[in-house]
């Protein structure tokens, strides 16, 4: 067993599967399967059940992951502080809101202040960003919603909330009854096809609680149809399959340009925070240090 092998299978373990493990590093698909099968033949243990719609660790993969995560932290670590070439490294992930809206624009000033950087970028869904911030295979998060106490949670901006729908006279006439803060107003807005993100996601999660203020609960919600992607389900929306609750940043333009309706909820109830997140822990590398002091800082010098 060496750092290589576990450094494949734990990205074949967090891309859950070895297509998209084998994309992420550069590698083939059969290259990543042999160094997979190489590992469980010298520990004489199945890591990964495999079916033609199914991928799964078993235990003994669950916890060969977990020490993966710790042996290549430690690994890392070590080159940091008494090794290597001058170049750093920082793992960050994202969710879609904060990808769209600003994490390119702090990347790329931050990459400009520190040239000898190299960034390996994630994209996921809020709570799988915060999952492997937590286990040590991020170094950073920017996510749309806060469940762990193992991780360190610094607010960066306030987000808003809205119903989105597409620009038709069927919703025209719908929305033409928009209040302020009329439960009745909502429930029957909420009766139509609605498109849902899958529950992993920020901005699902912070939406589903801020409805239960109005006594409404997912199962009463008519669900037509569930996401992975902020950005397919916000087309679809465009496209007139439904509504959804979407971040006005992501649909910005095309309400601007007259291509989706939104409904403004009660700023109150439909406001959450996006935050930069990392591990609790006391050793912080100080690449890690100085991209979470220049986000604040950007933060304070542009809202």
């Amino acid at each position: 067993m060496d750092i290589h092998q576990l450094q494949i299978f734990a990205n074949v373990a967090e891309c859950k599967g070895f297509l998209a493990a084998s994309k992420k590093m550069h590698l083939s698909q059969s290259t990543v399967s042999t160094h997979v099968s190489a590992l469980e033949h010298e520990l004489g243990k199945k890591l990964i059940r495999r079916t033609a719609r199914n991928f799964e660790l078993t235990e003994d993969g669950v916890k060969l992951y977990k020490y993966a995560v710790d042996i290549l932290l430690l690994h890392r670590k070590a080159i940091m502080e008494v090794g290597g070439n001058g170049s750093e490294f920082l793992r960050i992930g994202t969710s879609s809101v904060p990808a769209q809206w600003f994490v390119p624009t702090i990347l790329s000033g931050f990459l400009k202040k520190n040239v000898n950087t190299q960034v390996e970028m994630t994209s996921a869904d809020s709570l799988d960003i915060i999952r492997r911030v937590k286990e040590g295979s991020l170094d950073i998060g920017f996510v749309g919603t806060k469940v762990e106490k193992q991780c360190k949670y610094i607010p960066l901006i306030k987000d808003h909330l809205v119903l989105a729908a597409p620009n038709t006279k069927e919703y025209q006439k719908i929305f033409a009854g928009e209040s302020d803060s009329g439960e009745s107003d909502l429930r029957q807005i909420l009766e139509v096809p609605f498109l849902a993100r899958r529950q992993y996601s920020g901005t699902m999660k912070e939406a589903l609680g801020s409805l239960k203020y109005f006594g409404i609960e997912e199962e009463d919600l008519n669900i037509i149809a569930t996401f992975d992607s902020a950005e397919m389900l916000r087309d679809c929306v465009e496209a007139g399959m439904g509504i959804s609750i979407l971040s006005y940043q992501m649909i910005r333009e095309l309400h601007e340009s007259g291509k989706i309706l939104i409904y403004r909820l009660p700023e109150k109830e439909f406001c959450r925070e996006l935050y930069l997140i990392y591990k609790n822990e006391s050793f912080l590398p100080e690449i890690v240090k100085r991209f979470i002091h220049y986000t604040e800082k950007y933060f304070k010098k542009e809202f």
